[in-house]
């Protein structure tokens, strides 16, 4: 892999901060197609429409951390999903570091603590047109949100760092921790490919090994969670031993 500026990428962010957005990761959009290089960090205090995966939105009040970063690695669509379980790599041993909390990973994009989601990541794929393929890379963490202040339909499944009894660090503090994960690994996958961030994904996915369904297309599916291939799949593992590679869906249990 050779991707389009990669030593701006991996060693200078350039970040801009901002009071209230939409949603950073339209903003970073915006900017790429303007034809901004690759390190562009855009964090903003609040989103009034962050957005997650499928078109969830992202509940983004004041008291967390929201940015999003440009990324030019070159390559297809389907970049967008190795980078997403790169970030989510990143943002959980930041996070482990930052708060004293273990962090987990639940495929594609959750960050979690004890079972409940505390953040989450959006990578979405641009092509622009006489512009170089960019990722935005949206993460979303919940720091000091109480339980009164989440929608009631997320209140069971969702949680905060200081609901987690983790310490709840500064979000600009914070913010540059991330980075300076996200940088070290975004720098191993391009000298050495996937294989090292996969390893570590597996060590921090918090249901390896366990009987998951998962929403995949039309239909849902059930399974031992077995990890995830070199190309980012799910491998669900189904009664009769069969192995399905899954690319996209939603695994909704446990």
């Amino acid at each position: 892999m050779n991707p389009t500026g990669a030593g701006e990428e991996t060693l200078s962010w350039r970040i801009e901060t901002v009071d209230e957005a939409s949603s950073t990761n339209d903003l970073v959009s915006a900017r790429a197609r303007e034809g901004e290089p690759g390190g562009l960090v855009i964090r903003a205090i609040a989103q009034t429409r962050g957005r997650g995966r499928r078109g969830r939105s992202w509940f983004s009040p004041p008291g967390g951390l929201y940015f999003s970063a440009l990324l030019r690695p070159g390559g297809e669509t389907g970049i967008s999903s190795l980078l997403t379980l790169l970030l989510g790599v990143a943002a959980a041993q930041g996070l482990a570091e930052a708060t004293g909390l273990r962090v987990g990973l639940k495929w594609p994009n959750d960050l979690r603590v004890r079972g409940k989601k505390i953040g989450g990541i959006l990578c979405e794929y641009l092509d622009p047109p006489n512009q170089p393929p960019a990722v935005v890379a949206g993460l979303g963490v919940n720091l000091t949100t109480r339980e009164a202040d989440f929608p009631p339909e997320v209140r069971e499944s969702a949680s905060s760092v200081l609901l987690s009894g983790g310490e709840v660090p500064d979000a600009e503090g914070l913010l540059h921790l991330l980075l300076e994960h996200t940088a070290f690994w975004y720098k191993e996958y391009e000298s050495s490919g996937f294989g090292a961030v996969r390893d570590q994904w597996l060590g921090l996915c918090d249901n390896l090994g366990e009987t998951i369904s998962i929403r995949a297309a039309d239909e849902t599916l059930y399974g031992k969670n077995m990890g995830i291939d070199e190309a980012g799949r799910l491998l669900l593992e189904k009664a009769d031993g069969s192995t399905h590679r899954i690319t996209s869906g939603e695994v909704e249990l446990p």
